[in-house]
């Protein structure tokens, strides 16, 4: 996982405040509504669609990549990657807003507010409704790793409305995230022992974990991924896991990238932990 630096404030907030200028145009003078709803269907004519052009933001400054897993997903189709709201759209009440700030992130520092104060203020910005604020926005995959399978297993898909720590917007992430040579993945500062962030992610799915595994072993031997014998990198992984007492679903996921392109194209895309550096 990296650090997200948000830099593209002028751009966003020209995109954001067009949109809340024509939404309130539209309904007799007011903000109202589901902002982040409304958002979704607003656009200029001749310009792309402005939740579009967000996502073309989003996409930009993480390198194209899911802000959780790394997964490339610029390339994509659209379905396969969902803006995420780092503090929910909808919480509950302010306990469950002001839960996400003082976390030492980004998010601290952010001119903005929950959506339900802006309605009730009815004030334009410089504070921004958090439901369509580009400073609480990030872009994930939806989280599909199974072919076939339209379940979201992780990423913002698996979160769903879980308070989670805002991991990419904190500066320290990339040395407080660690991934073990085993595909295992957690957080050293993580203190919530019943919904962990990495768990809600579900960062250590047994794909995920395999996918991690499986680059390691060829970072660490030095072999090319595009050239290599794919059985024979099965192979070298399920040497290692007979010594660890895995289970039979764990065999069963390994073979799956042997057998099947769809599994080793998805190994491709996550081909930001081809370092062996990345693995303690």
């Amino acid at each position: 996982m990296e650090y997200i630096v948000k830099t593209k404030h002028d751009e966003a907030h020209a995109l954001i405040d067009g949109f809340l200028q024509r939404h309130k145009d539209r309904h007799g003078g007011t903000y109202q509504g589901d902002l982040y709803e409304y958002l979704g269907a607003d656009f200029v004519f001749g310009q792309p669609k402005t939740r579009a052009a967000l996502i073309g933001i989003l996409l930009n400054e993480q390198r194209g990549r899911c802000c959780y897993c790394m997964r490339r997903i610029d390339r994509l189709a659209s379905d396969e990657r969902t803006i995420e709201h780092v503090i929910v759209n909808h919480p509950k009440d302010s306990d469950d807003y002001n839960q996400y700030l003082g976390k030492n992130s980004q998010l601290d520092t952010a001119d903005i507010i929950s959506s339900a104060d802006f309605l009730a203020r009815q004030m334009p910005p410089p504070s921004y409704p958090h439901s369509v604020a580009y400073e609480n926005m990030l872009i994930s995959c939806a989280g599909h790793c199974h072919l076939g399978v339209g379940t979201s297993f992780t990423c913002n898909g698996r979160r769903g409305h879980k308070f989670i720590y805002p991991l990419p917007l904190m500066a320290n992430v990339g040395n407080e995230v660690r991934y073990q040579k085993n595909g295992f993945v957690y957080w050293i500062n993580e203190t919530d022992t019943e919904n962990p962030t990495i768990e809600c992610l579900g960062l250590n799915h047994d794909v995920l974990k395999l996918i991690r595994r499986m680059w390691y072993k060829l970072s660490s031997m030095g072999l090319d991924v595009v050239n290599c014998d794919r059985q024979q990198l099965i192979y070298e992984v399920l040497g290692d896991m007979l010594d660890e007492g895995v289970s039979d679903a764990y065999f069963q996921t390994l073979f799956l990238f042997a057998k099947n392109d769809w599994y080793w194209s998805l190994l491709f895309q996550f081909d930001y932990f081809n370092d062996v550096s990345k693995f303690i």
